[in-house]
């Protein structure tokens, strides 16, 4: 224990002293604007009661874990203005280039799953050239790139230690290659999109076209989405068809303080790597979040309630809803990994029903504290193929405190606590599992 305390001073000493730095200027050459950065990542964490008692996956037993997460991402962002044209107005060339080292240190993962003490990587991540106008903005390349809440179309890297050399600190962002054009109208605009995950998604292919409205400011957002995966060897998603229609931000007329969320997913198709049996799979869940008014601090109450469908064993057709290429933060931190543990280690938005309870206040307009509270069930009783009787998964709490100064700095700690219920006995133990965690994240 005291060479992991003396490790985890030294990286935080290593952060901390960034805030020192001097930020990159922008260049410009001729109309060529350039504009480097320089990414910097230090998150640390800290398990008791791992995996319920059972310990970590790759080391059954141990049940106390510390684990260091570096990432460094040199950047340069590009933009050329290009002469005015009769047929498309304005217009503009644009790109980008990262390139990201990370790895993880000290234990390792905390449940043994994704990434092992001294995995590494050195890859690009955004590489992309584009081009725009005031309606229609065409790229491809390694970019980000998400619809929504990121709840089905959010992040093409798994970010596990063998790729990508880390887990938790999310590192890479970008999917490995696209094409993407964007309608940009009013009242509605669209995407039409072709995409390429990392190999710990076996390369897939995903294919769609997104449209939604434009009244984000007055009314809140309604959307609609096609997709198929073309190739996707990573838990049998190829030759998935997914149907999704969402609202986000949706004002309620005679209530300004509250805002509505909510997506229906279907999932067709044949499984191609299970045989053709055909995808009967759905996934909804239903938000709310409402600003209290009258309180010296600005505080917001929101309740969740998400469900995806699991497989019946009794049925040739495959009905597991499976999460496919979600990512976290598009909306909040619980966008979209439910939970620090569940979230994090044992349930990824498949076999899932949630209930979500959120309380978060601003002390200052640059910091944030939020409480949560989650209660997981399974929707059929097995986990990941293993036949269970019990279907009430755990009990969660968690607490973060967040500072942010505009995209130069973001940092966050906290601590979570999940207790077993009888499902998750069934899998793994009956003890407490705690977390201590904080993510530093420094922009030069």
């Amino acid at each position: 224990m005291t060479d992991n305390t003396c490790a985890f001073g030294v990286l935080l000493a290593t952060a901390l002293a960034t805030h020192a730095a001097q930020a990159f200027e922008p260049v410009r050459l001729g109309q060529l604007d350039l504009k480097p950065s320089f990414k910097t990542i230090l998150a640390l964490q800290y398990g008791e009661g791992i995996n319920y008692g059972f310990g970590a996956i790759d080391s059954p037993g141990e049940t106390e874990r510390s684990v260091a997460y570096l990432v460094a991402k040199p950047k340069v962002d590009l933009s050329l203005p290009l002469a005015h044209q009769a047929l498309v107005g304005d217009s503009s060339l644009y790109g980008a280039l990262s390139v990201v080292a990370a790895t993880t240190q000290l234990d390792g993962e905390l449940s043994g799953q994704v990434a092992r003490a001294g995995d590494w990587a050195v890859s690009t991540d955004h590489a992309y050239l584009g081009w725009k106008n005031e309606v229609l903005d065409l790229s491809v390349g390694g970019q980000e790139f998400s619809v929504g809440d990121g709840f089905i179309i959010g992040d093409g890297n798994y970010n596990k230690g063998g790729e990508n050399g880390q887990y938790w600190s999310g590192g890479f962002l970008s999917w490995r290659n696209t094409a993407i054009l964007k309608v940009n109208t009013k009242p509605l605009r669209a995407d039409l999109f072709w995409l390429r995950t990392d190999t710990d998604f076996k390369d897939a292919r995903v294919a769609g076209i997104n449209i939604e409205t434009t009244t984000a400011d007055t009314f809140g957002t309604l959307g609609a989405m096609y997709l198929e995966i073309l190739q996707g060897g990573a838990f049998n998603y190829d030759g998935m068809k997914v149907w999704n229609v969402r609202g986000a931000g949706i004002k309620v007329p005679g209530v300004p303080a509250l805002k509505l969320y909510g997506e229906w997913v279907l999932e067709r198709g044949r499984d191609i790597q299970g045989g053709g049996m055909p995808n009967d799979a759905t996934a909804w869940y239903a938000e709310g979040e409402f600003t209290v008014p009258g309180l010296p601090w600005l505080t917001r109450l929101s309740y969740r309630y998400s469900w995806m469908q699991g497989d019946d064993p009794a049925t040739r057709a495959n009905e597991e809803y499976r999460g496919l290429f979600y990512t976290i933060f598009r909306r909040d931190w619980d966008t979209w990994y439910q939970g620090e543990i569940a979230g994090e280690y044992h349930l990824y938005n498949e076999n899932q029903i949630t209930q979500m309870v959120k309380l978060k206040t601003f002390p200052r307009p640059q910091w944030s504290m939020t409480f949560y509270y989650y209660h997981h069930q399974l929707e059929e009783p097995h986990y990941f193929a293993t036949p269970l009787t019990e279907t009430n998964w755990a009990d969660e709490l968690n607490f973060g405190v967040e500072h942010f100064v505009g995209d130069r700095f973001f940092g966050y700690a906290g601590v979570a606590w999940s207790t077993p219920n009888a499902a998750a006995r069934q899998v793994y133990g009956d003890k407490n599992f705690w977390v201590i965690q904080t993510y530093l994240s420094y922009n030069f």
